[in-house]
């Protein structure tokens, strides 16, 4: 009985470690060992590119390490059947969803760093994702461009009033987390950019947090 209780744990163990991934090797890894095809030609640090164990300047949390979008206006999402009224537009700020813009609003080279390493602003290879100034590309899917109005909004409280107003939203469970399961984050009670992706976490495809097979990353907020 010890022996196939072991070969169990033994066995969660490795499917655990199977499934996790990491930035490394993904398309947020700008390294030269990166996931994409315009990927540096000569900086090896993977994390550099969006965070920095010293920061000088910016002001930007986790210890930021990428020139801000200068975007002073996004825009916000509208529709008849939005019930909240606390939709905020991100630009000029600092915030969680501000960060991922600092990239995919297109308007920033991705090698713009606050702390660059002694090899000074990395290189980056020329292709498709990118164009000739390390700008995602205005062509390229990942680019959002400045214009979020017509995207799923972000930067608005999601609680149990909201869920009550909408009559189709799930009550989240705190002002941390919309499920039980933790897979869903708020930030300060918000819902942002990072509730549904995972920038560190490829696994389920475009950074998803939750596979949405069968709309399973929809329905843990929404129950239509």
């Amino acid at each position: 009985m010890k022996k196939l209780a072991a070969l169990f744990a033994i066995t969660i163990f490795l499917c655990t470690s199977v499934s996790a991934q990491s930035v490394v090797a993904s398309k947020h890894d700008l390294s030269t060992g990166g996931g994409i095809t315009n990927k540096s030609t000569n900086e090896t640090q993977v994390c550099i590119f969006c965070h920095t164990p010293h920061q000088k300047t910016l002001t930007a949390k986790p210890l930021w390490n990428k020139t801000l979008s200068a975007q002073a206006t996004y825009g916000t999402y509208t529709s008849t059947s939005l019930n909240t009224t606390t939709v905020v537009d991100i630009g000029g700020g600092t915030g969680v969803s501000n960060l991922c813009m600092s990239c995919h609003d297109g308007t920033v080279a991705v090698n713009s760093l606050d702390n660059k390493s002694s090899l000074g602003p990395p290189a980056m290879g020329s292709a498709t994702e990118l164009d000739a100034t390390g700008k995602i590309s205005s062509t390229n899917d990942n680019n959002m461009g400045v214009n979020l109005s017509n995207d799923h909004p972000i930067n608005f409280t999601y609680d149990a009033a909201l869920a009550t107003a909408d009559g189709a939203l799930k009550t989240p469970v705190s002002a941390s987390y919309v499920d039980a399961a933790h897979a869903v984050p708020l930030y300060t009670g918000s819902l942002q950019c990072a509730s549904c992706h995972n920038p560190h976490n490829n696994a389920q495809g475009t950074f998803l947090r939750v596979s949405n097979a069968g709309s399973a990353l929809c329905i843990t907020c929404h129950t239509k």
